[in-house]
């Protein structure tokens, strides 16, 4: 899997917000021998600490596995919350 859904996901949280929120996605390890990693897709503030709104999230064997899934769901959770907004270009 490639950079494609994060990408995807920062071109439409720019496109929907402007300035005003930024996409985040951040993986974190877990004890979980078969799913080792975790990643979440946030919508933060002007600091990675300051999280507005949890988009997508996802498990994964691979850390850049856990990170694309968690921006695909989260960019599909933005065109299923945004339908009048075209994002089929990105």
């Amino acid at each position: 899997m490639s950079n494609e859904f994060c990408m995807k996901l920062n071109n439409a949280t720019q496109r929907l917000f402007g300035n005003i929120v930024r996409s985040a996605v951040v993986a974190q390890e877990t004890n979980d021998h078969e799913r080792p990693w975790f990643a979440e897709a946030r919508l933060v503030g002007h600091s990675d600490d300051d999280v507005v709104y949890v988009l997508g999230w996802a498990f994964a064997t691979k850390k850049k596995m856990a990170k694309d899934l968690a921006a695909k769901a989260g960019f599909e959770w933005l065109r299923s919350q945004h339908p009048s907004i075209d994002l089929s270009d990105l």
